[in-house]
């Protein structure tokens, strides 16, 4: 699965990267993306005779047009490789509506070996270098009359390198199938599966990082630095617990500053 991913390359580097003609997303950068959140896509839309390639945001979380509440309806964050091209849920969209989530790297949490605990893994490019993970959105439109554009990241199979730390991973699109996977003329489904292969193991780097990682509601630079297994696996503490470990430090006479106070 592909539960959270980070974007922290510029703007421009993203626009030159996936050649958008069109941005219609300030881009921020961002270290923890979950799903329900705004995100950045790369999709191209027939206009006029002619396709045009955007930059746009769109709501994590596909719900299919023909749903009828979606209060109600719990939406597809990750869409397996193998059941898209057949399930009514994904079957139009995987034809006609495709889309490329630009990312800087991803995130996923390898068991340990007693199988006790999760450490979070950080997984990005050895060369440093954006990449684009396979997508799929919809439109869907309220009774009174508003719309709501939502996605799906694409799921495949672990590469070997990946199978150490989950059995599954996104669907990387590689650059010389970039143009054809967004091509919405392009319809043949045979052509667009063989496109989602596992990546190629020796382009991709992982280490553990911070378990600080795992609340959505962080997101700092902080997140992507390597640490020590067992760092990882340590609970991070709130803020409400570091406020009174600091509290109690000064009753004992701790300073902020960590030196003792003498008088």
């Amino acid at each position: 699965m592909c539960g959270r991913y980070t974007l922290y390359h510029s703007s421009n580097e993203i626009v030159d990267r996936f050649r958008t003609m069109q941005v219609e997303f300030d881009l921020e950068q961002r270290f923890n993306i979950a799903p329900t959140q705004l995100i950045a896509v790369v999709a191209e839309k027939a206009e006029g005779g002619e396709t045009h390639r955007r930059l746009e945001p769109v709501k994590w979380g596909l719900v299919p047009f023909w749903v009828k509440d979606i209060t109600t309806f719990k939406p597809f964050f990750n869409t397996r490789t193998e059941t898209i091209a057949e399930k009514p849920s994904f079957k139009a969209a995987f034809t006609r509506r495709r889309c490329i989530i630009p990312c800087s790297g991803f995130y996923e949490w390898k068991k340990t070996d007693d199988g006790k605990g999760k450490i979070p893994m950080f997984i990005s490019m050895k060369n440093g270098e954006p990449f684009g993970m396979a997508g799929i959105y919809e439109t869907w439109s309220s009774p009174d009359g508003g719309d709501l554009t939502t996605c799906s990241i694409i799921t495949v199979p672990a590469n070997q390198f990946m199978s150490d730390i989950h059995d599954r991973m996104p669907a990387i699109i590689t650059r010389e199938n970039e143009d054809d996977w967004l091509n919405p003329m392009e319809v043949n489904n045979e052509r667009l599966l063989r496109m989602l292969a596992p990546y190629d193991d020796n382009l991709m780097k992982a280490h553990p990082v911070s378990s600080m990682v795992n609340s959505p509601r962080t997101d700092s630079v902080r997140l992507i630095e390597e640490c020590t297994i067992e760092q990882a696996l340590e609970k991070p503490v709130s803020a409400t617990r570091a406020k009174g470990a600091a509290a109690k430090k000064r009753e004992q006479g701790f300073e902020d500053t960590g030196q003792l106070k003498l008088f």
